[in-house]
């Protein structure tokens, strides 16, 4: 037997989030085992990617809601 929703046919998200639960939790799980981000700084990328992290920087900064424009 399916588990869907009879009014129009869309399968239940119950076990979807359930399933999403999972993986997120064992990703986590995974993260705080691993000494990757130990490595992996933004110090590390800013000095692999300088002109990128220029960049991104520039266009935080365009996008931020409470940036006064110039007159």
């Amino acid at each position: 037997m399916s588990n869907t929703n009879n009014s129009n046919n869309i399968p239940s998200t119950t076990s979807t989030e359930n399933q999403l639960d999972d993986l997120v939790s064992q990703l986590r799980q995974t993260i705080n085992k691993s000494d990757w981000l130990t490595h992996n700084t933004s110090a590390k990328w800013e000095k692999e990617n300088p002109e990128l992290a220029k960049q991104w920087r520039e266009a935080v900064k365009t996008n931020q809601p409470n940036n006064p424009t110039p007159e």
